[in-house]
């Protein structure tokens, strides 16, 4: 075995390390004093392994391994290995294809966290393992720094014990630190084991070094579909969805209409809407795999359905529904789109028919006028043949009358006061028969009789139950002697109002009888002196704060108020509506505003007075718990200030999640749910918390159990 130790700088160089059964360590080596293992010979042979065995222990970041490569390309292996354990042979495989530099490999071993993370070498210091380079569930336990300027092939090993990540069998990648974050994942890797020696790569045409870390991959699900054809919204039954890949999702559409099976992509056109949708196949992201989406459009044509019109006249044929038509009525003329769907055209057909139109006439005695094609001045019934807006024949049957003068009653009657107008133009608010002789429109005398009454207008009475009331009282209003009311101040119609003035007022009811007749009436609330007591509204302070109370000063001249408690706390001054109160603890009070009247009883109102904490909350996490039944620290549990909501998810070094509570008394007593102990050992937490000031916590981190 050899060892390198140093404080400073320490080099082995030869042309060529022949390693066969032994294991050179290296050990000490700082940021500020590396330890160097230098092989000065460019040939990849320059490290030769035989059939002894051995390797090489760096398991620091700053024992390096310096090949002397210059320009030569070819396949350098770094025959690494962990401790003194010949087994333990984790080679790194450098496959350089162009550039001209030497080759620093160092390779060290990590916790779950992936402690220590890589310092600063020729890039920024590894400050996150976020993302697939999550060390608890995604990044095996061990870190490669690699420091060329060349572009190689890369080939890992790890030892499996090293493999903690949440799915260690599934396939491992490759991530590089680029100073500032990690870049993706290169692949395509290899499965992932658990004992043994692994192996990862090659990774294929890489020209950027700095640490390097392997992760998980697990293969993310992928599928495709799409439609054979477009359908008409006749087509009945169901149609299948093309389909291939993965089966695990679901189907959507939209817009909404389409009768889709979600779980097959079926439809069925005669039962959708007709119009393009987008159908959707959705697999749900997993823990390492995102959402993955495929979608396909199909259109379900609509059969078009035409309304026409078409009218002919009496004795005319027209040619619909595949024949010379001569009958009113609905013709169907089905047709083909140019989809290939129905396209069906409705006609209604009318038939003009050939118009006989009668008409009155009438003309004054001695008169004539032109009807059947001549003057005419004798009553009967004389015929005229026109064209119609059809174009059709219409034949006008003017029945002929010869009028004399025409005599007429008309009985109304009005209100008492009002104006009526009658036939003639002439106005009159008296009862009696009146005689107009008006001209009729044909000329003729028309002579017209309006025999007048006149109606009494209703008697309205207004009433108050209460005529004196006191503030905040109410006083019911009642009308009489009409079938219908109106009131003023505000109130509106109804025969009835309750009203609570603020002072003394006077109501006006106008009513209407069955005639339409209107009368008035009015009555008036006197409201007595006093004040209406307002405590004001209710009033959140924190613990500590002054509190003020606000009541309403009373309005009547020499009167006063009062604040009374059941409560614990001190009012400073009782008697004044504004005061403040002290001695109040933690919870909700009731603050009562009394305030005398004259000759009104006294008027009472309370307030509520919540005092609350306002400290910022604080949440604390334990680093251990000892589940063994002695009544001392047997639970992991949440502790802090002001914390109102918690969720807690517990998990083991493998990823498994073993517990999980989302209240603020939860915790946890180091058993399943299925209720079996967990073994001793380091356990992991991630918590999302709420704080009553409004603060929201996210935690992730580790703690021991111990029994």
């Amino acid at each position: 075995m050899i060892v390198l130790l140093s404080c400073c700088s320490i080099t082995q160089a030869q042309n060529t390390l022949v390693l066969n059964g032994a294991i050179t360590v290296l050990d000490g080596g700082t940021a500020g004093a590396p330890v160097y293992l230098v092989v000065n010979e460019a040939n990849p042979n320059g490290i030769t392994r035989l059939a002894g065995g051995g390797h090489i222990h760096s398991e620091n970041q700053y024992n390096f391994v310096r090949w002397v490569s210059g320009a030569t390309t070819g396949s350098y292996v770094f025959p690494f290995g962990v401790g003194g354990t010949a087994t333990d042979y984790i080679p790194f495989t450098f496959n350089k294809t162009a550039g001209n530099s030497n080759i620093d490999m160092s390779t060290w071993a990590t916790d779950i966290q992936n402690n220590p993370h890589p310092m600063a070498t020729n890039v920024g210091a590894v400050t996150n393992m976020f993302g697939t380079a999550d060390s608890v569930l995604f990044a095996i336990d061990r870190f490669w720094d690699i420091q060329a300027t060349a572009t190689a092939d890369l080939t890992f090993s790890y030892l499996g014990i090293e493999n903690t990540t949440s799915s260690p069998l599934d396939t491992v990648t490759a991530q590089h630190w680029n100073g500032a974050a990690w870049d993706p994942q290169v692949g395509p890797g290899n499965p992932g084991v658990i004992a043994g020696v692994g192996t990862a790569g090659p990774f294929v045409g890489q020209n950027t070094f700095s640490p390097w870390v392997l992760t998980v991959k697990s293969p993310c699900p992928t599928a495709s579909i799409f439609y054979p054809s477009n359908y008409c919204e006749t087509d009945t039954g169901s149609q299948a969805v093309v389909h291939a890949g993965d089966t695990t999702g679901v189907y959507s559409s939209a817009p909404a209409g389409l009768d889709l099976d979600t779980l097959t992509g079926s439809i069925i056109p005669s039962n959708s809407t007709p119009g393009t949708y987008t159908v959707y196949y959705t697999i749900d992201s997993a823990l390492t795999c995102p959402t993955f989406i495929d979608s396909t459009t199909v259109t379900i044509f609509p059969t078009v359905l035409t309304n026409d019109v078409a009218a002919i006249c009496e004795g005319d044929s027209i040619l619909l529904g595949g024949a010379f038509q001569t009958i009113a009525g609905v013709y169907v003329d089905s047709l083909s789109t140019s989809n290939g769907c129905d396209s069906i055209v409705s006609t209604t057909l009318t038939i003009n028919p050939i118009d006989t139109v009668p008409q009155i006439t009438s003309i004054c005695t001695g008169d004539s006028i032109l009807l059947g094609g001549g003057f005419q001045n004798t009553a009967g019934v004389y015929y005229d043949t026109l064209t119609n807006s059809n174009g059709c024949d219409s034949i006008l049957a003017t029945t002929l009358t010869i009028d004399t003068a025409i005599t007429s009653t008309i009985i109304d009657s009005i209100c008492q006061g009002q104006i009526y107008t009658l036939p003639g133009g002439d106005t009159t608010s008296i009862a009696g028969n009146y005689v107009d002789t008006l001209q009729a429109t044909a000329g003729c005398d028309s002579i017209v009789t309006t025999m007048l009454s006149i109606i009494t207008p209703p008697i309205i009475i207004a009433s108050v139950d209460l005529d004196t009331i006191c503030p905040g009282l109410v006083a019911n209003l009642s009308a009489s002697g009409g079938t219908s009311y109106t009131w003023n101040q505000g109130l509106g119609v109804g025969q009835t109002h309750p009203v609570s003035p603020a002072s003394t007022t006077t109501y006006t009811v106008v009513g209407s009888d069955a005639n339409g007749c209107t009368a008035t009436d009015s009555v008036t609330v006197t409201v007595l002196p006093g004040t209406i007591a307002n405590a004001g509204t209710d009033i959140t302070v924190c613990e500590g704060d002054l509190v003020n109370l606000t009541g309403n000063t009373p309005l009547v001249i020499g009167k006063t108020g009062l604040w009374t408690t059941n409560s614990i706390g001190v009012i400073t001054t009782p008697t004044n509506p504004l005061t403040t109160v002290t001695g109040l603890t933690l919870g909700s009070y009731y603050f009562t505003w009394t305030i005398s009247n004259a000759s009104c009883p006294p008027s009472s109102d309370s307030v509520m007075v919540t005092i609350e904490s306002c400290e910022p909350s604080v949440l604390i996490i334990p680093n251990v718990f000892t589940p063994n039944g002695d009544g001392q620290n047997d639970f992991f549990t949440i502790d802090g200030v002001n914390i109102i909501e918690i969720n807690c998810q517990i998990f083991n070094r493998w990823g498994q999640h073993m517990y999980a509570w989302d209240n603020v008394n939860g915790a946890w007593d180091g058993r399943t749910t299925a209720g079996t102990e967990v073994p001793d050992g380091t356990y992991f937490y991630i918590i999302e918390a709420l704080g009553s000031d409004g603060t929201e916590y996210f935690q992730k981190g580790a703690f021991s159990l111990i029994r």
